[in-house]
Order: C-alpha cells, then sequence, then structure tokens
C-alpha cells in the first residue's frame, strides 16, 4: 500500500452464532473447549446461560450449542424434519434467547440477530459511538455494508409473504419491507448508529461477508470513508431453503448421515448429529447453520486517533468469478485466482515469513473436499507456501450462507488471540480425494505460537462462481509499522487511550456475562426535521447534531 494510514484495520467485532457471543472470543472458545483451561471453560458456560433462568448442567449446555439436532420450534409444521428427513443443523444455543432484549415484534430472525451482532461489536469497541466517534466524522466519511446471502426468509419476512395467501391470510404491511436483502443495512443506519452517510449492501451467496468487506475495505484505501461496520446475520434453518438444498443433493438429511457412518463402521442404531458435518472427509454433505457477524473497520491513522485496538489488518479481499461453467452450482477457476493472489501479496509484504493459516471454506460435501483442497495444494506448492496449515469450521458451525467469512473471522481473531487452532474435530481422517501436497491439515485442535502466526487466509466459494479471499494479517504487522507512520508522541497518546478503551471492553464483557446486553435500538427517536435540523449552503450541510458536511 501506498499510504499506510489508510490501511484498513479491524478494531471490534460482535454477533453470535451456535458457539455463543462472537465478543470477549466466547463463541471461538467454545470450539476449542477441550482445549481450555477450567477458568474460561465456566466463562463459556456462564456466558452461554447468561440469558437463561434455568440452571443447567455442563454437560446440558454444551449439548444445547454447535450442531445438533434441530429444534422443533424452527419447523413447528415438521415440513423440515419429518417429511423432509433433515434433523441436523446448527442454530443458536438453546439457552441464547434474544427476542426480548429490544422491541423486537414483527422482525424476521436475520433482523433480531442483526441488532444483536452489531451492538455487540459497537459496545466491544470500548469507545461510545454516539459520544467519541460520531462527533468526529463527516457523515460521509461513515459507511456500512451488511445483509444476508438469501434474505429474511421466516414467517415474518419473505416467507410469510409467499405462504400467506395459500394458508388463507392476508400479509402484513411489514411482509414486503422485512423481506429485503439490504434491511440489515437499513436497521443498523436507522435504528443503530443514526448514520445518515454510504450504505449497501453487497450479496455473493456464501461469499457475502467478504464482499461487503471489500466494499468497505476499498473506500478506507481511497480515502472515502474512515469508519465502517460490515457484517451479515441469516437464519437459514426453515423448510424452504432446507428442501432447496435438499433437491441439489447438497444437504446431510437423516439417511445420508446413517449411511456415513456404516462406512465408517461407527453405530447406526441413532444419529450422531454433531459429527454430521466432515470437511475434507469421507463426508455426506452441508449441514445449515445461523449466524450473526459484524466488524468495526477503520483506517490505520482513524483507529490511532480514536485509540481503538487495532485486532487485525485487512490489507485486502480478492474476489474472482469462475468464468464459463458446467452449471451454476459447479466449481471453477477463480477460486484459484483469489487465492495465489493472496499468497502473493502476502509473501511481498513480509520480508521474514513464517507461519499461516487457510481457515477453508469447508462445506462438508464430497465436491468440496477435493476442489478446494486442489486450489490450496496448487497454488501453495505454485507460490512456496510450505507446511501450509488448513482447517474449517462447518463441522462445528454448519454453513451459515451469508455470514460464513464472519465465522472464519471472528475464529482468526481468537486465534490469534489464544493460539489455538480448532482442528477439523469432526472428520476422522481425509478423504482419499483430498489433495494434501504443501498442506498441513490440522485434524485436532493444535496450539501455535503467537508470534510465529503471521497471516490467515479466509476463503469463500459461493453458489454461481463468487469466490473471495481475505487476507488477515496479525497485529505484531501493524505495531511494527507504527514508528514509520505517526511521531513519538502521536503513538504515546496512542497507548494512553488504549489502556482506557481495553478496561472498557473488560466492562461490557462482565455485563454480557450477567446478561446485560443493554441494546441499542433508536426506534422513532431523535428524528431529523428537514424543517428546522438541516441548512444548505453553496458549500456545506449543517446537520442538527452531526458534524459539517462540505460541499
Amino acid at each position: 500500500m501506498k499510504n499506510l494510514k489508510k490501511l484498513p484495520v479491524i478494531c471490534s467485532m460482535g454477533g453470535l452464532n451456535s458457539a455463543g457471543r462472537t465478543s470477549g472470543h466466547i463463541g471461538y472458545k467454545r470450539l476449542i473447549y477441550q482445549s481450555l483451561v477450567d477458568s474460561e471453560k465456566n466463562e463459556v458456560l456462564k456466558d452461554l446461560m447468561s440469558l437463561s433462568k434455568e440452571t443447567k448442567s455442563e454437560k446440558e449446555i454444551l449439548a444445547g450449542s454447535l450442531i445438533r439436532q434441530i429444534d422443533k420450534t424452527l419447523d413447528p409444521s415438521g415440513l423440515m424434519t419429518e417429511e423432509i428427513g433433515v434433523n441436523a443443523g446448527a442454530q443458536l444455543p438453546d439457552f441464547y434467547e434474544i427476542d426480548n432484549l429490544y422491541n423486537s415484534r414483527q422482525h424476521p430472525r436475520g433482523i433480531k440477530m442483526t441488532v444483536f451482532g452489531v451492538n455487540d461489536a459497537l459496545n466491544n469497541l470500548g469507545i461510545d459511538w454516539q459520544k467519541e466517534i460520531q462527533p468526529l466524522l463527516d457523515p460521509n466519511r461513515v459507511a456500512v455494508f451488511a445483509g444476508p446471502a438469501i434474505g429474511q426468509l421466516d414467517e415474518k419476512g419473505l416467507g410469510g409473504l409467499m405462504q400467506s395467501r395459500l394458508q388463507k391470510k392476508r400479509a402484513s404491511s411489514k411482509h414486503l419491507s422485512m423481506s429485503l436483502i439490504e434491511m440489515s443495512a437499513d436497521f443498523i443506519n436507522a435504528y443503530i448508529l443514526g448514520s445518515v452517510g454510504k450504505s449497501g449492501q453487497v450479496a455473493g451467496a456464501c461469499a457475502t461477508f467478504f464482499y461487503n468487506l471489500n466494499a468497505a475495505t476499498n473506500l478506507i484505501k481511497s480515502d472515502d470513508i474512515d469508519f465502517a461496520v460490515i457484517g451479515s446475520a441469516e437464519a437459514p434453518i426453515n423448510p424452504e431453503v432446507t428442501d432447496g438444498f435438499f433437491a441439489t443433493t447438497g444437504i446431510a438429511d437423516d439417511k445420508k448421515i446413517i449411511a456415513m457412518q456404516e462406512r465408517h463402521g461407527e453405530a447406526t442404531d441413532s444419529i450422531n448429529f454433531s459429527n454430521a458435518c466432515r470437511p475434507f472427509g469421507d463426508n455426506c454433505g452441508l449441514v445449515l447453520g445461523e449466524s450473526s457477524q459484524f466488524a468495526i473497520v477503520t483506517s490505520l491513522e482513524f483507529a490511532v486517533k480514536i485509540g481503538a485496538d487495532i485486532l487485525c489488518a485487512v490489507p485486502n479481499v480478492f474476489i474472482n468469478s469462475d468464468g464459463i461453467k458446467k452449471s451454476i452450482s459447479s466449481p471453477g477457476i477463480g477460486n484459484y485466482i483469489t487465492m495465489a493472489q493472496a499468497f502473493s501479496k502476502y509473501k511481498k509484504d513480509h520480508t521474514d515469513t513464517k507461519q499461516t493459516c487457510v481457515i477453508a471454506h469447508g462445506t462438508g460435501t464430497f465436491q468440496n473436499r477435493s476442489t478446494e483442497s486442489d486450489v490450496l495444494s496448487k497454488c501453495a506448492t505454485s507460490l512456496n507456501m510450505n507446511d501450509l496449515k488448513v482447517t474449517g469450521l462447518k463441522g462445528y458451525l454448519g454453513h451459515t450462507m451469508g455470514p460464513a467469512g464472519g465465522d472464519q473471522l471472528a475464529c482468526a481473531l481468537g486465534i490469534f488471540s489464544h493460539g489455538i487452532i480448532p482442528g477439523l474435530n469432526s472428520t476422522p481422517k481425509l478423504a482419499d480425494d483430498v489433495v494434501t501436497e504443501n498442506l498441513n491439515f490440522c485434524m485436532q485442535n493444535e496450539e501455535i505460537n503467537i508470534q510465529d502466526l503471521d497471516a490467515f487466509f479466509l476463503n469463500a466459494k459461493g453458489f454461481g462462481g463468487n469466490n473471495a479471499t481475505a487476507s488477515i494479517y496479525n497485529s505484531n504487522f501493524v505495531t511494527s509499522l507504527l514508528p514509520q507512520i505517526f511521531t513519538k508522541n502521536e503513538i504515546n497518546s496512542y497507548a494512553k487511550s488504549l489502556e482506557a478503551v481495553k478496561n472498557n471492553r473488560l466492562s461490557y464483557q462482565n455485563k454480557c456475562l450477567s446478561g446485560n446486553f443493554d441494546l441499542l435500538y433508536r426506534a422513532n427517536e431523535d428524528l431529523l426535521d428537514p424543517a428546522s435540523d438541516i441548512e444548505i449552503s453553496e458549500n456545506s450541510i449543517r446537520l442538527k447534531d452531526y458534524p459539517e458536511i462540505k460541499i
């Protein structure tokens, strides 16, 4: 990068998936639970139960998270679990009820998850958005890029809209608007940030999170914005989406899981739902999961200015399509291009390369295991990326569609902090058609020296040929750049501000463990009246309570 002050950095992340809350690395710690010390295990258990009035045992709490049997509340008519025969899913933790945390009446599940996820990211930032950040920013230098891959498909959104007449009901006035794919970004702007800045949703199937991340990082690098909220939330565990994947033969239904267990010589008298998805193994299909993942992305310059904790750098997100395809869902050439570019750029940015790791797309389908492993191996071999560590998360979290890349990013930040790579624990062994040259698949949890871990490459392969690979550099890389860019006084001032930010973050984590999330949701509050709250001149626009917009 020519201007290192405009290097995009991530200063906070929030959300939740079937492993639990994103901030505080709670969800990540659930993935490596067996590798934790007792105090960390207790923290995970306490957080998973923070919104419950019940008392449950450790075994019950753990069984109510990650991939497991689908709760019938998501399928009251039995269309998915009984008629289609799909009972494996990675829904939000059993005891993590978010419906009553704000006035969420008539909101689709994905919108509720969006409100929670963005609040978690903002609170985890450790700096008050309304009081400390918003007054510093020309509104045009704020952006929000957020939304799902498929849409709001439950009964409060598109699902209810499409089903209403068939069920002899009338569509509500909210159904159509709640179905819109960009509604996540709209809710963030209108009810959380109160932003009048840039906004949008860049859908790219399973690469949607990275498409939104790319939109923000490009604007930061071109000096168009300073601060962005990006992310995705998806709630795809419903009969319609399940039936669609069932038709493609790509989903792990009950019969396929039993057949897979039989091939492995495992018991077949019951389904082992927790091991239903087996990335890069002799597998039987993907498992759907729910997730909400949001990140705060700023320029390095703005992060230092406000004293934000820099968790990692995002120098590039590479996006390439597949070109001419055999079919719209078949693999193609684009992912070789994204991964090769990411590897090449990493080697140019690091004069002394150390350890790197790929968090693979790893869907748990037989087609993915051979094609993605070939992508990784061919690129690693061609660019001398030796002993490239590879893991995947969908054996824990299922395939969360749009937010899948966010699940990967949250995990990467957890590894940078705690030094344990979650292994492919649901996969007994690699399948025979998995390519392994120059690759080191992490079959079990693996400890790694954080100081030796330079970078992650987060990979996504989407329907239609939407491929994205995001390069994520260790915060140490950013720290080493500071003396080249900022004065000693600026660095000392930043260090002092950072202490307060970390204390604020710790205070927020303690509140969460007590079930006090205090979500910001400002519907019908602080409205701007065009008759009295805006002044327009030749050179500027003035809004009440906002910095001046120069025109």
